[in-house]
């Protein structure tokens, strides 16, 4: 190609060299059947792609961004929160509260005058009637008691010389004293091993130095490390076996070991004044009267 002379106007002044003409784009028909696109209008309309500003996804009508799922956090949380709450209870209600010694008696008496005795004013009465259930599932003939106190107890069970023999054949353990001889003695044998069911490492002294209103009587002193469940701490107390005027009588006592200073008096008390039959249990002295 050969450069172009320069150019001039009338008046002698060089004009500028003629722009150069560029080709147009080649362009394609389409084939047959095409239709170009339809992008969709109005508010739902997604964003002009590479023209969305960061963190506008947000602000588009009709998108929300995912939430972290924290349902399981939430349950998480419930759950610990009642095992806390049961926790607690727990350990509030297997706590075993101390018992002060009492301060005055007050006479108890049978629905069948069977027997009576003298309890700790201010404890919990629950009066067993005749038929009631006895700890081996068999009926009471007469009547029985549990009087208790945070975490002591003197639990009566009354029966007949009757249920003692009776008990004795079933078992195959008939014992002579049971028509004979000491029949507080026989009885005082079956307990032990009732008692001690009840209280994990159990173990008791014989006592001789007891005498009952009743007539024939025997008494042990026992330990233990803790309820059939080992729970409550070690314990102390009495079990007394008491026979006369056809009738039997089973007393236990019970409490903390640390309570047993203080409670052993009063125990021997409601023990020496239990009577059957007829007999009745001495009116509790009044505060202050000698």
């Amino acid at each position: 190609m050969s450069e172009e002379e320069p150019r001039f106007d009338l008046a002698g002044n060089p004009l500028p060299p003629p722009k150069t003409a560029t080709s147009p784009a080649p362009s394609f028909a389409p084939g047959p059947g095409y239709a170009p696109p339809v992008r969709p209008t109005g508010p739902a309309a997604p964003p002009a792609y590479g023209n969305t500003p960061p963190g506008s996804m947000a602000r588009t009508p009709g998108f929300a961004p995912p939430e972290p799922n924290n349902t399981r956090l939430k349950i998480g949380l419930s759950i610990g929160g009642v095992l806390l709450v049961l926790l607690i209870a727990a350990v509030v209600v297997l706590t075993p509260k101390h018992t002060p010694a009492p301060t005055a008696y007050t006479k108890f008496t049978a629905a069948d005058q069977s027997f009576s005795c003298l309890v700790p004013s201010g404890w919990t009465v629950d009066a067993a009637p005749a038929g009631a259930k006895m700890s081996d599932g068999s009926a009471s003939t007469v009547d029985g008691v549990l009087v208790h106190q945070n975490s002591a107890s003197i639990d009566v069970t009354t029966d007949t010389y009757a249920t003692l023999t009776a008990y004795d054949v079933m078992n195959n353990n008939a014992d002579p004293q049971s028509l004979t001889g000491s029949k507080a003695g026989v009885l005082h044998k079956q307990w032990h091993k009732r008692v001690a069911a009840e209280h994990k490492g159990y173990t008791e002294t014989q006592l001789t130095e007891f005498e009952s209103a009743m007539g024939d009587a025997r008494l042990a002193e026992w330990t233990a490390s803790g309820n059939a469940l080992g729970f409550d701490g070690p314990q102390h107390g009495y079990r007394a076996s008491l026979t006369g005027g056809g009738k039997t009588a089973v007393i236990v006592c019970s409490c903390l070991e640390a309570d047993w200073p203080a409670l052993k008096p009063a125990f021997r008390r409601v023990l020496g004044s239990f009577t059957a039959g007829e007999n009745s249990a001495p009116e509790p002295a009044m505060p202050g009267s000698s």
